[in-house]
């Protein structure tokens, strides 16, 4: 049985191996992946490529995926944003959907949860282009 590839590509931010391989694992038999393990790397491919979702941890070692986040929404790229985390507060859960993201994953994550957080973010409409 073939499994077919989505034209959608998403960036893994992780600096963690295991969780970034995870991933990898449960994606990429239904989309494109690339992936970073710091917020420097990621910027460049969402500067240099087109990128549908980024899947991004809170804690990286060079900055934040929070102000990852930010530079973002700064550079004006359309991306959709899961971030995922293991050290959850409201606060940082309220500051990164007040900045856009679509979905707060919490660690240690089950695959099914992701494939559903990830199909369900694709899905969303930008509300830019809805009119």
């Amino acid at each position: 049985m073939a499994e077919t590839l989505s034209d959608q590509t998403i960036l893994i931010v992780e600096d963690q191996e295991g969780p970034r391989r995870a991933l990898m694992m449960i994606l990429s038999s239904f989309y494109r992946i690339h992936t970073a393990e710091t917020a420097s790397a990621a910027l460049k491919i969402i500067v240099e490529s087109p990128i549908d979702l980024m899947l991004m941890d809170v804690g990286l070692p060079d900055y934040s995926g929070i102000e990852l986040l930010r530079r973002v929404r700064a550079s004006g790229r359309d991306v959709k944003v899961i971030v995922m985390t293991g050290g959850a507060s409201i606060e940082s859960a309220e500051e990164v959907l007040r900045l856009g993201a679509v979905a707060y994953l919490l660690k240690p994550f089950n695959f099914q949860e992701v494939l559903t957080l990830v199909e369900n973010a694709l899905k969303v409409k930008d509300p830019k282009l809805a009119s």
